[in-house]
């Protein structure tokens, strides 16, 4: 979900996905390039993403990876359902014994 998150707001190379998580979380939250392209392959396998190369130097080329409409629209719907998650388990944790999820007085916002 975060490398479609960063891909729909530019395309990048693998690397600079890296350095931007990093960037963004202040040094708390780091992926590895080697879990990451798995990552990005199956995305690309799954026409989520796609990607390119483009010269950079006399004989450097980098890989970009682009976002395509399907994984544009698989970030929204993991999104979705991650923010409710977090919001049942904000209620789990708040919540008394016998208080259910949809009773009075025990709703969830947008649910």
């Amino acid at each position: 979900m975060l490398i479609l998150k960063l891909l729909s707001e530019s395309d990048m190379y693998g690397y600079q996905i890296t350095q931007e998580f990093k960037k963004r979380s202040n040094q708390q939250f780091t992926v590895l390039e080697g879990s990451m392209y798995p990552i990005l392959y199956r995305l690309a396998d799954m026409g989520c993403i796609s990607f390119y190369e483009q010269k950079t130097g006399v004989r450097k080329t980098r890989v970009y990876y682009h976002i395509e409409a399907l994984g544009a629209e698989r970030l929204k719907e993991m999104k979705e359902e991650f923010y409710h998650a977090v919001e049942v388990a904000g209620f789990l944790l708040e919540s008394k014994e016998g208080e259910c999820i949809g009773e009075s007085g025990a709703e969830l916002d947008g649910i």
